[in-house]
């Protein structure tokens, strides 16, 4: 096998891997798509137990940018969900998200903790505690919520996401100590379909180059050796 045959065969064995990659990576999303979406539209996670004798629950700042959404007009690209309900059937719950600097302002000098790691499979979640000897204002006072919802029994939260450094705030609507609750957290995520099947029609038409790139080499070289002269 020539030189040139041999660099056509490697590119065809790359190409073939790529295309594995990703018909996998859709069948994924499709997978996902039908097993663990709701009714309306979320795919959401299991039942989530959190308790900590601190006041709130608060997710690590998430940072995010969707200008180049806004450049493309994709229009919006996820919303956020979160259901929840109090096992103290005496208090409410309240959940709120914020941007960072309000949030960090609102529990300046109170004790949070802080959620660094979430893990669904299996199940944990890592806390930081942040100290403090304040008692905080009643979230339900506080003007600065992006969105929000409180109350008695089950809850649900729904927010868009936006550009900036947002958190979740997880507390006793009463501002109280000792936050004990029960959530599911979910995404409704409009352009995941689509992404997935063009990952499967991408993963065929790279499957189909890649194979004819082989067959090439693999069939010249036949072809050469079969008839030397």
């Amino acid at each position: 096998m020539s030189t040139g045959k041999i660099i056509l065969l490697v590119f065809g064995v790359f190409v073939l891997l790529v295309s594995f990659g990703l018909l996998a990576g859709g069948g994924a999303l499709i997978w996902v798509d039908n097993t663990l979406k709701d009714s309306q539209g979320f795919y959401t996670t299991e039942t989530i137990q959190l308790e900590k004798d601190s006041y709130a629950l608060v997710t690590t700042p998430a940072d995010i940018d969707l200008r180049a959404a806004w450049l493309w007009d994709w229009g919006n690209l996820a919303t956020f969900k979160v259901e929840g309900s109090n096992n103290d059937s005496s208090k409410q719950i309240f959940m709120g998200v914020a941007e960072e600097a309000d949030i960090q302002a609102y529990l300046s000098g109170v004790e949070y903790d802080e959620i660094t790691r979430f893990r669904i499979h299996p199940y944990r979640v890592n806390y930081r505690n942040h100290p403090g000897t304040s008692e905080p204002a009643a979230p339900t006072s506080q003007t600065f919520w992006t969105a929000s919802a409180h109350g008695a029994g089950t809850q649900t939260l729904e927010w868009e996401l936006e550009t900036g450094s947002y958190s979740l705030v997880l507390m006793n609507a009463d501002g109280s100590a000792g936050v004990d609750l029960i959530t599911v957290l979910g995404a409704k995520v409009p352009l995941l379909f689509g992404v997935s099947v063009g990952l499967l029609v991408g993963g065929v038409v790279v499957l189909i180059g890649g194979a004819f790139m082989v067959y090439i080499a693999v069939r010249r070289s036949q072809i050469i050796t079969q008839n030397p002269d």
